[in-house]
């Protein structure tokens, strides 16, 4: 196969890689979006919700809005793809850059061949943080469009993420100084001196730290101590993992939405989260009322929800005598938990998100809503 045809292979892949973005976008916009239309329709008025916020949120899935989103993505992916599918063609690596040489670029000892070496070890470190970044959403819009919640947001962050995942896959390249060179004489060769294992693991990480850029990001703080007081044993960290039914596409849909822990989901407005995600009435309030509780009793939520208390709104009604019976059955003081059914009796947050819990279930014409 002659050189020629290969770049044709190239090209026509990077042509349908990218294609993908505008094609699914236009399909869902033309045949999927009315249903998620008709939706925000019923919840503003099953709930009794003015019409301003109609407007505001139709206009989020506006025609405009999408193709710019879909255009900004498919300029990033069409440039990250570029860098890793026809790296040669453009001769990316045999110009000397300061973004892929790094410190290379100040060593006097350092040939062009070894200078043109390094820079293709880091075009593939940061070709590979940028597919694993472009696979991972890939899978996320094609989920998204499955659950029809395929707003321009998504896109917005399909891209962000594309760029960060590349950049920090690029920084540990830098950081740990490449893959393997020998010095023989005065000149610097590329080897194989590491060994394949070792090269394996930096290519591994810098793939996965594409799909999963903020993992990274953490590890790194975490390391340098950059975390300030949320670092310090008197702070709980209460992640949303600990919500029950929970799954990780969840965390991250979630986080989108600048909800990161459970004290943020435990105090976000719940009619803003409903009309921002495709998750039904019933799951959201469930997710924010057992976030209630765990920002109440932090890693003791998991000796209540063994006991069959899943939730705040769980409190409700339970007596003195149970209360003890739970206070002597788990290392909860029986203080807390009293104070913890005052809160259920008097916060009318719980009862208007149970209210349009019940209201919100109401699919069938005809059924009456008893008051």
């Amino acid at each position: 196969m002659d050189e020629s045809t290969i770049f044709v292979f190239r090209l026509l892949a990077l042509v349908v890689l990218v294609g993908f973005l505008p094609v699914c976008a236009y399909t869902y916009f033309s045949y999927r979006i009315g249903q998620r239309k008709l939706e925000i329709e019923r919840i503003l008025r099953v709930l009794n919700i003015t019409s301003d916020y109609r407007n505001v949120y139709i206009q989020d899935i506006g025609r405009m809005h999408f193709f710019v989103s879909v255009l900004f993505t498919m300029s990033i992916a069409t440039v990250g793809l570029s860098a890793l599918l026809l790296s040669d063609e453009l001769g990316l690596a045999k110009t000397p850059s300061l973004l892929l040489a790094g410190a290379q670029m100040s060593r006097a000892n350092c040939a062009d061949a070894c200078l043109v070496a390094y820079q293709n070890g880091a075009l593939l470190a940061f070709g590979l943080g940028f597919m694993g970044a472009y696979l991972w959403g890939l899978q996320g819009i094609f989920r998204r469009y499955s659950m029809n919640d395929l707003l321009p947001l998504a896109f917005y962050h399909f891209g962000l993420r594309m760029i960060l995942s590349s950049f920090i896959a690029l920084l540990i390249y830098h950081a740990v100084g490449g893959f393997s060179f020998v010095e023989a004489g005065t000149k610097t060769q590329n080897a194989q001196m590491l060994t394949p294992t070792a090269d394996g693991v930096l290519i591994l990480t810098v793939f996965f730290v594409g799909m999963f850029p903020q993992q990274g990001i953490r590890w790194l703080s975490s390391k340098m101590g950059l975390g300030g007081r949320n670092n310090h044993p008197s702070v709980r960290k209460l992640s949303l993992n600990m919500i029950e039914g929970m799954t990780s596409y969840d965390v991250f849909r979630l986080e989108e939405l600048g909800i990161d822990t459970c004290y943020d989901l435990a105090n976000a407005d719940f009619i803003p989260l409903l009309l921002k995600t495709s998750y039904g009435a019933r799951e959201l309030i469930d997710w924010l009322l057992q976030a209630k509780l765990c920002v109440r009793f932090g890693d003791a939520a998991e000796e209540l929800r063994a006991r069959g208390i899943r939730t705040i709104a769980d409190f409700e009604g339970l007596t003195d005598d149970q209360l003890e019976t739970l206070a002597k059955e788990t290392t909860l003081l029986l203080s807390s938990l009293q104070k913890a059914t005052q809160f259920t009796g008097s916060d009318q947050n719980i009862e208007r998100l149970k209210r349009a819990a019940e209201l919100l279930s109401h699919y069938w014409e005809g059924e009456t809503q008893k008051d």
